[in-house]
């Protein structure tokens, strides 16, 4: 249950109703616990109804959170005695009288009854998909859209690219498919896609009267700072003589054929050699006059021996270098502007047409829905509509992690509160308010557009206009007080150690305002009094560990491509908290009333700053050492080896004969055989499909198992819709689940629930057939995000973007000391001044980022590395009580990079290296606990004064064991080869409509048998034919007169018997067709419809035998003493098999015990 605590500090100002707040909250400040307040004390208001609230969040995890907050303390307040809801009301500073306890215990009930059945607390992108869904003629969309998920997304991508190539060479329009050429050759056909559909996002760019259309040349030179009419001749003109300064060119000549040296004839030669070119000889030239005159730091070869020739040298190399650079640059930037004009014009039509494909597919993205809202909202005529049609109206909006929403986000808030402070909306005597809460030094998600300078915007917008307000009423006269903008600050933490947040604040220091890239310095951290500690590990790799110890043999396997001190770094780390959690690690933050207490694995986050191989090799690290591990929060969901065994089943299911696919379906844990079952009984002759060896292998008793497992899953795909195959894969007989979970670990089942939800969505999309699924699954790269939240007792993995808003007692920084510019490079874009239009551009070559270019490229790596910095703080921040930073150096690598966390955080630690057992040394800053953990409680710590078995737990009750049904021990399919495509519903329907006559005929005079089976069937199987009808009816009534089985369907005998007996502790369940019971002996027969009858006994399958040996063992348990003879009958001859009870005995030994 949610409790309230008393607010403190600056929350009592934040949670004013009265007021507009804007307020900057650090890690860990109680940010959640003001929103709920808030919010609390709004609906507390008597003029506030719970409709004219509406909070916005950054997550669905923030919001089911926020929302469940709210509604457990309303729930709460309903039954309160008066002492405990007083002090509810006290704690959030609300008035706590009879009138508010009475309002406050009304207030679950009107959030109940309010339009929409509750508070709406929602994401943007919900708020946004909601309040489209509910005007969609009048945002301009067709009634029924839906969100697009990413594997829609690349879906239908491919498919308007695909249409885009077809349609261009079916109208011949040679510039399209020259375009997609070029972009194909220069990015790769991989990359295309994206490019395109970063064309598609930057829409705007393409509409309105200032729109780019084409041909764009003449938009692509002036975006790149080029003439108008730049050609290919400006570049003959820059290598002429009179532009290019010859004259410094002669100076050079001449100092190295006076130095007259072999090494001077080579330099002076190539630029005699130039000298004497035309223009075009001196063009096609420039680069090997350039190489022979600098070295790569652009200063002349063999400067100190050629200068004493001329003293003017250096002053005439660098008029040379500059001529040959602006001769290089210029033909780079026209070479950029050939490709980019024909890319940028195919990126307009594949723009123009996805958003058509997207209409017709009933479609829209997340951007749509953030720019068709606030477009929505910021039409005033339809103002009053949306309220009327709403049945409410926001009157105070409240915005959690503001940090993180982008200009395009932001523009709905101000559509929202914009009449706010205009109009009748500023003058009314409605309060109307806005909360925003956010950390400008948490805005790591640069990506989607964030960064701390739209925090700040949108604060001043808002300060100006309730300044414009205050103005206004006092030039009007008006006595009502002028609000102003609350801006206040929280730094108070009340989950991290006080240590911790110092060591902090002296990183933030060192890093600096502007590194960071805050408006003002940021305030001081305050802590939790308690030890806490930042434990400094020596980094692990560099130049020596690539070459490996001595004795050290490379690591194989599909590990081997990872470098040898990333390897060792997530070792090292596995066994720093498998020590943790041996020897005892002491936390002394409450929890549980415990104020001492012994670290568990969940106690534990480990954080990585980029989605990379190390976090899922750190994982198998922690789970080899037998640390539970929840596995990384972001993976794709065809990675994990629980999928890809999965979807091996489903392949085999569509297509038996590929050899290769059945192999890893068979070494999978579905299967259970190992490498070297694989080479026993798969070896096979050149040209013999695998599938068809097996076949012809049977006889093997392990053959006869495998042949058995794999006939069951192909006849269960005859009929099954995908989502329904891998359900009966997973908990049928098979127990799939339970075999992958116990091979690979608890962290396979959410890889494999999310397949499952996977195939769930496909069928309620598309026609649910096992090829089509196989086609989706494979066209898709879709993405598992795992709930890191969840209270499991695991290590936790995952990024620092993935740890927003989570905490841990000990966090580990596992990749301090990587390099952060080897993984940078977003994407840019140029505004057009023209036109005002954003452009974006493809990635660029060195040699092309000159002109306006480089001022974008340098702004995006500043902002780049201030997110960097920023990305620190919110991985230090997660730790309680003890930080770890540790790293691994790349490659040939002797230190750290000077912009890694490892490098910039060493300065920072006063003492000197420690010695440390694991990591060889360590730097500690903090104080540490003088406690020691608690003993594990597997380990006891009582003193003996009772016997041992008094503190033993009482043994579980006994619980039956899981029934076998002998049917799943065979098919009658099984010596089937598969049925053809779509006939596998029908043989199954004539068998069971078979089995029914056989069950009812006996009954009937043998005269009318016919007359009333095919009555019966006109009424069961009304969809079959005449014909067939008289078939089934024929089939069934030559059984029935068969002289040599007429004690079988005597009166005497039972139809459909069902049975269940415990053998050798095993519970058998099962029902037999037909059962005859006599004084001595018990007669059972099963019955068979089989296309291809076995010719004799020795053809019948093994797993079939062992269907009636467990009957029989089920019957002699159930009549001790008799007989049990067992038989198989084939309908379709029809044939009657009998089986020797010394074969049923053989069989019998096979049964699965307890």
């Amino acid at each position: 249950m949610s409790k309230l605590y008393p607010l403190s500090d600056q929350q009592h100002p934040a949670v004013d109703p009265g007021e507009v707040v804007w307020l900057s909250a650090s890690a860990g400040t109680g940010k959640t616990q003001v929103l709920s307040a808030r919010v609390l004390r709004l609906l507390l208001q008597p003029d506030v109804r719970p409709e004219q609230i509406l909070c916005l969040t950054f997550t669905k995890a923030g919001a089911t959170e926020m929302a469940s907050r709210i509604n457990e303390v309303l729930a709460r307040w309903v039954r309160a005695d008066a002492v405990a809801l007083a002090g509810d009301l006290k704690a959030i500073g609300a008035d706590y009288g009879p009138e508010s306890q009475a309002r406050a215990r009304r207030l679950f009930a009107e959030v109940l009854d309010c339009p929409g059945g509750g508070l709406r607390i929602d994401t943007i992108h919900a708020f946004s998909q909601w309040l489209l869904s509910a005007f969609p003629a009048e945002a301009g969309l067709l009634p029924g859209v839906k969100a697009m998920e990413d594997r829609e997304r690349d879906d239908l991508a491919r498919e308007v690219l695909s249409e885009l190539l077809l349609e261009a060479d079916r109208s011949n329009d040679v510039s399209t498919l020259r375009a997609l050429e070029l972009l194909s050759v220069r990015m790769g056909p991989q990359a295309v896609p994206g490019w395109l559909l970063r064309c598609a996002k930057a829409r705007e760019a393409w509409e309105g009267p200032a729109g780019w259309q084409p041909p764009m040349r003449p938009g692509v030179l002036r975006l790149l700072g080029l003439p108008s009419d730049a050609s290919h001749d400006d570049l003959l003109d820059l290598c002429s003589d009179g532009v290019f300064d010859t004259d410094a060119l002669e100076c050079c000549l001449s100092a190295y054929r006076a130095w007259n040296t072999a090494s001077g004839a080579k330099i002076s030669g190539p630029i005699a050699a130039w000298l004497e070119e035309s223009p075009e000889g001196r063009l096609a030239g420039i680069d090997g006059l350039y190489d022979a005159l600098f070295n790569k730091d652009e200063v002349p070869k063999y400067l100190k021996n050629v200068l004493k020739f001329e003293e003017s040298l250096s002053e005439a190399a660098d008029a040379v270098l500059a001529c040959c650079k602006a001769v290089r640059e210029r033909r780079a930037m026209l070479e950029l502007a050939d490709f980019l004009a024909p890319a940028l014009e195919v990126g307009r039509k594949f723009s123009l047409a996805w958003d058509d494909a997207k209409a017709r597919a009933g479609f829209i993205d997340f951007d749509d829905q953030i720019r068709q809202a606030a477009a929505l909202l910021g039409r005033s005529e339809l103002a009053d509509w949306i309220r009327y049609k709403l049945d409410r109206r926001f009157d105070h909006i409240l915005v959690d992690e503001a940090q993180d929403t982008n200009e395009a986000q932001w523009d709905i808030f101000f559509a929202l509160i914009d009449d706010f402070f205009s109009g009748e909306g500023a003058h009314g005597d409605k309060l109307r308010t806005a909360f925003v809460v956010g950390d400008y030094k948490q805005a790591i998600f640069r990506f989607q557009g964030t960064s701390p300078e739209n925090f700040a915007k949108a604060k001043e917008r808002v300060r100006r206009q309730m300044l414009a307000v205050a103005e206004n009423a006092l030039a009007l006269r008006d006595n009502r007080p002028a609000r102003q903008l609350q801006d206040l600050d929280l730094g108070k933490s009340y989950r991290t150690a006080h240590e911790i947040l110092a060591f902090v604040d002296r990183a933030i220091g060192e890093i600096g305002q502007d590194g960071l890239g805050l408006d003002k310095p940021a305030e001081p951290h305050v802590g939790q009094e308690r030890p806490g500690r930042v434990v400094f590990w020596r980094v692990l790799g560099g130049a020596s560990d690539e070459d490996g110890e001595p004795g050290e043999t490379a690591d194989e396997g599909e590990e081997g491509w990872l470098s040898r001190s990333d390897r060792k770094l997530a070792d090292t780390i596995a066994r720093q908290v498998r020590d943790w959690m041996d020897h005892g690690f002491p936390l002394v933050k409450e929890k549980n009333g415990q104020t001492l207490r012994r670290a568990t694995p969940g106690d534990v986050m480990v954080l990585v700053r980029k989605r990379k191989e190390l976090a899922g090799l750190i994982v198998a690290r922690l789970y080899a050492r037998g640390v539970p591990v929840a596995g990384v929060d972001r993976l794709r969901l065809g990675a994990p080896l629980a999928v890809r065994d999965l979807m091996a089943a489903l392949r085999f299911a569509a297509q038996p004969y590929d050899d290769l696919n059945l192999a890893c379906l068979l070494v999978s844990p579905l299967i259970g055989w190992s490498q070297e079952d694989l080479l026993r009984f798969g070896w096979r002759p050149d040209g013999v499909a695998l599938f068809d060896h097996l076949r012809n292998s049977r006889g093997e008793a392990e053959v006869d198992r495998v042949w058995a497992q794999l006939g069951e899953l192909l006849r269960i795909a005859d009929y099954d819709p995908p989502q329904a195959l891998l359900h009966w894969i997973l908990t049928g007989p098979w127990l799939g689940r339970r075999k992958l979970v116990a091979r690979l670990g608890a962290e396979a089942n959410d890889p494999i629930d999310e397949l499952l939800n996977a195939a769930n969505t496909f069928s309620v999309n598309e026609v649910p057939s096992l090829n089509t699924f196989i086609h989706w699954f494979d066209a898709g790269d879709g993405e598992l995000k795992r709930e890191a939240g969840k209270a499991r007792d695991e290590v936790r993995v995952m990024t620092v973007h993935g740890s927003k808003g989570l905490q841990a007692p000990i966090v580990i920084l596992a990749d301090a000391a990587d390099d952060p510019r080897a993984s940078r490079g977003s994407a840019l874009e140029l505004k057009d001044e023209l036109s005002g239009k954003a452009i974006p551009l493809p990635s660029l070559r060195k040699d092309e980022q000159g002109g306006p270019i480089l001022p974008a490229k340098e702004a995006a790596e500043m902002a780049e590395m201030q997110e960097h910095w920023r990305l620190l703080y919110v991985a230090m921040t997660r730790a309680e009580e003890a930080l770890f930073i540790g790293g691994a150096l790349s490659g040939k690598a002797k230190e750290p990079k000077p912009d890694s966390w490892y490098a910039r955080l060493e300065p920072l630690f006063d003492g000197d290296w420690q010695e440390d057992p694991i990591w060889g040394a360590v730097k500690v800053h903090g104080t540490v606990t003088g406690d020691t953990a608690p003993p594990k409680q597997a380990d006891g710590g009582h003193l003996p004064l009772s016997p041992p078995w008094l503190d033993r737990p009482v043994a579980a009750e006994p619980r039956p064991p899981r029934p076998l049904a002998p049917s799943s021990l065979g098919e009658e399919l099984a010596s089937d080869p598969p049925y053809p495509p779509g006939s596998g519903s029908v043989a199954a329907r004539r068998g069971v409509l078979l089995h029914r006559l056989l069950e009812r005929l006996p009954e009937v005079e043998p005269s009318t048998r016919k007359i009333a089976a095919q009555t019966w069937l006109a009424k069961s199987a009304a969809e079959l034919d005449a014909p067939a009808r008289e078939e089934l009816a024929a089939a069934a009534i030559r059984v029935l007169e068969h002289k040599g089985w007429a004690e079988l369907f005597a009166p005497g005998a039972l139809a459909e018997v069902p049975i269940a007996a415990t053998v050798g502790g095993q519970v058998i369940a099962g029902t037999i067709d037909r059962l005859l019971i006599e004084g001595n002996r018990i007669r059972l027969v099963d019955f068979k419809t089989a296309r291809r009858p076995p010719a004799t006994l020795d053809d019948v399958p093994v797993a079939i035998l062992r269907q009636m040996a467990a009957y029989a063992a089920a019957l002699e348990a159930t009549y001790p003493g008799r007989r049990v003879e067992a038989a198989l009958l084939y309908t379709q001859v029809p044939m009657l098999l009998e089986i020797p009870a010394a074969l049923l005995a053989l069989h019998k030994q096979e049964l699965p015990t307890t």
